[in-house]
């Protein structure tokens, strides 16, 4: 191993954001001080492989022909790389000037117990309808806001996360029976925390995140299906992070269906006053969350369907959990960080009255309804 950085970059096609992110390490790396090597690990069809392997050669990247998992192709190329220190950045980011340095100073500082330092990533490009949805439902929040928060974290999204090599492979790297997209940086931050190393932070190590990608709703059901399978992951293997919820919407709703099928069948009341008693309790959530989730400068609308986004990885975790055969893991969630319940607290108050709301507005539907009036 030598001094030095090694970048590592998954991709599968985007060969134009690909391009975009190698022209900003080439230029970052011109005034590093220090050797950089890159490293694509693809695995694109045979129409845009040719176009990944021209840019490559342009930007003096070696290519590596890999496979579809994304925690598969970080460890090969963490295998390849030859350098001590590896900085793993996604296909679809840019990084600003400096960044490299950053990063190789903040661990140089570091004792050998900090394994890893997480960089900053900032979301650019045109903010769609489903963007604002994920952003106000703060999935973003590990991209953008833990390394201007504390010092050291749990975890990191690999997105822009720099690792010390031997640690990251004495760990095992990235574990690849993990699901296909999400849970594989939270799992390697945890086991690394297990072993008593710690993940340190950067802020002036900057990537940009190109929006687009996070811009539809096709994409996004897609990934967050996954991260909602992940969490199930997440909870067999650190049971000790694990805790049990509130009941969440869907829950509420499937025993009050349960509820209204009881009062039917005893007819004390009315297929549509049961609809409409139901009609109202999900209504009745939507609307509170979303006006005590509301802050000075964001819209409505955009906080009615939040909590759909949590309900999709619920549904997706409740799924893996039944199939496998661990049904109490739907009512158990992980803990991801020890002290950041503040930034969490305003989500969980506006779920909470939401809850609430819905409960009350459902059972006045059912008394009107009883009592005939």
């Amino acid at each position: 191993m030598t001094n030095g950085l090694s970048i590592i970059i998954p991709t599968r096609g985007r060969h134009d954001l690909l391009t975009d992110l190698l022209e900003s390490i080439s230029a970052d790396a011109e005034n590093a001080g220090f050797d950089v090597e890159v490293i694509i690990v693809d695995d694109s069809n045979e129409n845009e492989k040719d176009l990944i392997l021209h840019v490559a050669t342009t930007h003096k990247a070696k290519v590596i022909r890999g496979v579809a998992s994304v925690g598969e192709k970080r460890n090969m190329g963490a295998i390849k790389a030859i350098h001590d220190l590896i900085l793993f950045l996604d296909s679809d980011v840019k990084i600003l000037p400096g960044t490299l340095r950053a990063h190789v100073n903040r661990l140089s500082q570091e004792p050998e117990d900090v394994a890893g330092c997480l960089g900053k990533v900032i979301f650019v490009g045109t903010p769609t309808y489903a963007w604002q949805v994920i952003e106000a439902m703060q999935l973003p929040l590990p991209f953008s806001l833990y390394p201007d928060l504390a010092d050291y974290v749990t975890w990191g999204p690999t997105a822009h996360l720099c690792v010390r090599r031997e640690q990251f492979l004495k760990v095992g790297g990235f574990d690849t029976t993990m699901p296909r997209y999400g849970g594989e940086d939270v799992d390697l931050g945890f086991r690394l925390t297990n072993q008593g190393m710690r993940i340190a932070t950067a802020p002036d190590a900057v990537a940009e995140h190109a929006i687009e990608t996070w811009g539809t709703w096709r994409l996004n059901l897609r990934r967050l299906w996954s991260f909602g399978k992940a969490d199930y992951h997440l909870l067999i293997r650190h049971s000790e992070r694990s805790f049990y919820d509130f009941p969440t919407g869907p829950l509420l709703w499937l025993l009050q269906t349960f509820l209204l099928i009881v009062l039917m069948a005893t007819k004390s009341i009315t297929p549509v006053a049961a609809l409409c008693a139901l009609g109202a309790s999900i209504a009745a959530y939507h609307l509170v969350y979303a006006l005590i989730k509301r802050e000075e400068g964001s819209r409505l609308r955009v906080h009615l369907l939040g909590p759909i986004i949590f309900w999709i990885m619920d549904f997706a975790k409740a799924v893996e959990s039944v199939k496998h055969g661990r049904p109490m893991l739907i009512f158990q969630r992980i803990k991801f960080h020890d002290d950041f319940i503040a930034l969490d607290w305003r989500e969980i108050a506006s779920s909470a009255w939401g809850i609430t709301a819905s409960n009350v507005l459902f059972l006045i539907v059912i008394l009107i309804s009883s009592i005939g009036i």
